[in-house]
């Protein structure tokens, strides 16, 4: 009798680690891949949250809508705002991704992962708590990281492009002086030319990672869904 309660016992052991491990199976480990690289459902949260008011705004504008509790499955023109937020941030966390993976190989950063970078900024915070007379930030807002690592190493990574792959030819620089020319005032020509490599280094950087970003190879898990 004793060994059939055991037996009994061992056998709903068993069945119950099977469907604990069949509901583990079911979790997403990412939303996307790109290029061979996962987005988290973390970044993609991170980005969703980051732009939902952005996207409520321009379609309460767009479509003269009224928030309405079924607002983001009301179809406007053939598309739901949470259709719209989704795709949005789809595109803002490949983008991301592709600039992370650039900062990698120029040594910016060591981890580029969501992970990664927020235990950089809560080191970076811990080691600042309490230190006076600190040049620059001393500490990082913990709701931002992604973010502030994002700016931050676009900025190394165009400084290094400019003096790179992507360094202005002096035909493009002297172009973009004469399409200044006369809407920039009381410059002088040294100026201009500064002005222009400046822009020249914006401009060609934006058009390098959104021609990445067309070549990239995106695969959404379709299992994520679509969420508000």
């Amino acid at each position: 009798m004793i060994k059939k309660v055991i037996c009994v016992f061992l056998s709903l052991v068993f069945v119950l680690s099977l469907a604990s491990c069949g509901e583990e199976s079911e979790e997403i480990s990412a939303v996307a891949v790109v290029n061979g690289e996962e987005i988290t459902p973390e970044e993609f949260e991170y980005f969703r949250k980051k732009y939902k008011s952005e996207v409520l705004n321009d379609c309460l504008e767009k479509f003269g809508a009224e928030y309405t509790e079924g607002f983001w499955q009301t179809e406007f023109d053939g598309v739901t705002p949470e259709e719209i937020l989704y795709e949005r941030t789809l595109e803002e966390c490949a983008k991301a991704k592709i600039q992370f993976l650039l900062m990698e190989e120029e040594g910016i950063y060591d981890d580029v992962t969501f992970a990664g970078l927020r235990a950089k900024a809560e080191a970076f915070n811990k080691e600042n708590e309490n230190k006076e007379g600190v040049v620059g930030i001393k500490s990082i807002q913990m709701s931002q990281f992604y973010s502030y690592y994002l700016q931050t190493g676009v900025m190394e990574l165009q400084n290094i492009y400019a003096e790179g792959k992507l360094k202005p030819s002096e035909k493009e620089i002297q172009e973009k002086i004469s399409e200044m020319r006369g809407t920039v005032d009381d410059f002088l020509e040294q100026d201009l030319e500064s002005i222009a490599k400046s822009r020249l280094k914006t401009e060609k950087y934006e058009k390098y990672i959104n021609e990445l970003y067309e070549k990239a190879e995106i695969k959404e898990i379709e299992k994520y869904g679509k969420k508000n």
